[in-house]
């Protein structure tokens, strides 16, 4: 036998094991579901947010410990909608590449306070970074898995250490 007779067979094995170029279509759910996000963070719709998310999903904020699960996720959106008038966050994609049931996301954000609000201590009225996400298809519908960001914005500056006390001489 001749092992390069096979070796069509083994190629077209090969290709066909490859999960299916699904781009397109992740792209446009994903860009669907982004289209959502100003107004459900604007109205505090931290329900309708989780349901973007898968029922395991973890996301990672920044300065803060990773969060597990869609109910965690929720807990999470809440905690930031009760600041009044709530933020408004944008979502723009600028890559996604899918593959069967896997997409990978990366993309801009930008989170902006109404003009006026009172915020906390340290919080900027503007912010805007970068993200990436991985989302799996689940039962027909695309779900965030894995969901991390950080901001462009420089870590505010520590305030100086006070004065050393005076030496006292003998």
């Amino acid at each position: 036998m001749r092992p390069h007779r096979y070796l069509p067979f083994l190629l077209l094995a090969a290709v066909a094991c490859q999960p299916a170029d699904t781009t397109a279509s992740a792209k446009q759910a994903i860009d669907a579901a982004n289209a959502q996000w100003p107004r459900l963070t604007s109205t505090g719709h931290a329900d309708s947010i989780a349901e973007f998310y898968a029922a395991d999903a973890v996301i990672m904020p920044p300065n803060m410990a990773t969060l597990h699960g869609k109910d965690a996720v929720r807990a999470f959106f809440a905690t930031i909608n009760t600041i009044d008038p709530r933020p408004t966050l944008t979502l723009r994609a600028e890559t996604v590449v899918g593959a069967g049931t896997t997409a990978i996301e990366r993309g801009r954000w930008t989170w902006a306070f109404p003009a006026g609000a009172e915020l906390p201590p340290g919080t900027p009225a503007v912010d805007s970074g970068k993200y990436i996400v991985r989302w799996e298809q689940q039962n027909g519908h695309w779900r965030m898995v894995d969901d991390i960001w950080n901001s462009d914005s420089p870590l505010p500056t520590p305030p100086a250490p006070p004065p050393a006390p005076a030496r006292r001489g003998r």
